[in-house]
């Protein structure tokens, strides 16, 4: 019996202990003086991506509306909240690379999995390469919206992609991917600024979504890295304002 509390009496195991009881006691502190929430609340969309009305888009038209079927590839995206369309730039040449554009959406609330569905992961597990990645900014205008200032501009990552074919007569061809994300109320380019907002205990929710742009034609040609990041311009200053009003939460509201 005394070998047994001589071995709780440890140098190593009080300091353990010890540490155990400070950190619990530092966080019921914060948790009672300071508002700090470890376990976010859910925030839902005011509205379901499914019930977004396309004519909100104009001058763009919805060409296609795609449905995850298989279930694993569902899982693996971590939601049933997503969008995914087909648009047409109207205002363009039929022949423009940037006259097509698959539009991806997603969105995660709650205490969401630190980010792990990026175009990074995802095209290269399709096959194709990263050549380059890059962080940029998308010009919208003076669209005034939530979680940015009147002009000022959205910041993204863009990324070339080659794809390789097993085919000698066909060439590699490259195409470019932007994204960003809207995270709780704020616009950020990138996974690691993400999880920076994420990790801010101040609020009772939390949310994340990510948008996902990659233009082409029909003939399957695609823009090089700038014309896709003047082309997203143009489809976000319309495409943003409906997403802000429709369907994410109004953040400065719930906080």
């Amino acid at each position: 019996m005394k070998s047994f509390i001589r071995s709780y009496l440890q140098p190593s195991f009080v300091l353990s202990a010890a540490c155990l009881l400070i950190t619990a006691g530092f966080i019921s502190y914060f948790k009672s003086h300071h508002g700090i929430t470890l376990i976010k609340k859910p925030l839902p969309l005011k509205m379901p991506f499914d019930q977004l009305d396309e004519k909100l888009l104009e001058p763009y038209k919805v060409l296609e509306k795609s449905k995850i079927d298989n279930k694993d590839v569902l899982e693996s995206l971590g939601t049933e909240d997503y969008l995914q369309w087909i648009v047409e730039d109207t205002t363009v040449d039929v022949m423009s690379p940037v006259r097509n554009c698959s539009v991806f959406v997603t969105y995660y609330t709650g205490n969401p999995d630190q980010v792990p569905h990026v175009p990074e992961a995802c095209y290269t597990g399709g096959g194709n390469q990263v050549e380059s990645s890059s962080s940029i900014s998308l010009d919208i205008g003076d669209v005034n919206m939530p979680g940015i200032a009147k002009g000022e501009k959205i910041p993204a990552t863009i990324l070339l992609f080659t794809r390789k074919t097993t085919e000698i007569w066909q060439a590699t061809s490259e195409f470019p991917v932007i994204y960003f994300f809207k995270v709780n109320g704020k616009y950020k380019g990138n996974r690691t600024a993400v999880r920076i907002t994420l990790g801010d205990l101040t609020s009772e929710y939390s949310y994340f979504s990510k948008i996902e742009l990659k233009f082409f034609n029909s003939r399957g040609i695609y823009p090089d890295n700038r014309q896709s990041i003047e082309a997203a311009g143009r489809l976000l200053k319309v495409l943003l304002p409906v997403l802000e009003k429709n369907n994410w939460p109004d953040w400065k509201q719930v906080n």
